[in-house]
């Protein structure tokens, strides 16, 4: 492999994506500079220009997932479509990414630890910025009288709160990425299909001019 040539950002991201395939393949201790050098195509000491330490190397990584993460998430928030469409294609962006990047190396659990160690701060943040997404989507779903969260006894706030600790608990049941995905899609349909805001049979049939019966 030849090295990267360019100016320091494109560098930096080549020796970024060198540093994701070995961290999947040896694991967060194993790993060393050397590899991620290796693997990249350059010399050690050009990895030094763009990263003081190996845990350098990892908090940019984890921000660059996060940030690619939410950039999916933002744009399937702007999406046309219904608002399960939406969250659906949010979460998938979200935890799907997710599970696709860390979930399929053999060392998942060493990586989730180095990250939570490492990058606690960056992860809080993101995770705060995702669940601000949800809840807006809700928000509005809920403005245009798509769904009833009162009725739930939820806010958009605690509606978004329960729907991405719902996702990140199925993660455990789901046997590999692309069924987590579909268990997303799964849990976004049942949510949005209970907070849907329903016309009761009385008031669909009264007749006009005159008022429902109270239930």
């Amino acid at each position: 492999m030849s090295p990267p040539r360019g100016d320091a950002e494109t560098r930096r991201a080549a020796i970024l994506d060198a540093a994701l395939r070995v961290f999947g393949q040896y694991g967060y201790r194993r790993t060393t500079m050397d590899d991620i050098a290796r693997e990249a195509g350059i010399a050690k000491g050009t990895i030094y220009l763009s990263f003081a330490s190996k845990e350098e190397v990892f908090q940019a990584l984890s921000r660059r997932l996060a940030q690619r993460m939410l950039a999916g998430a933002e744009t399937a928030r702007h999406r046309p479509g219904a608002t399960a469409d939406k969250l659906t294609a949010m979460s998938a962006a979200w935890f799907g990414t997710y599970a696709e990047t860390i979930r399929r190396s053999p060392h998942a659990d060493e990586l989730l630890d180095a990250k939570h160690r490492l990058s606690a701060d960056l992860v809080t943040d993101a995770g705060r910025r995702y669940q601000r997404l949800v809840r807006d989507v809700l928000a509005e779903a809920a403005a245009a009288g798509e769904l009833d969260l009162h009725a739930a006894g939820l806010t958009a706030d605690t509606a978004a709160e329960l729907m991405t600790a719902s996702a990140r608990g199925l993660e455990s049941i789901a046997a590999s990425p692309a069924a987590y995905r579909r268990h997303l899609g799964t849990l976004v349909r049942v949510m949005i299909a209970g907070l849907a805001r329903t016309t009761s049979v009385s008031q669909a049939t009264a007749p006009a001019g005159r008022p429902a019966p109270p239930p």
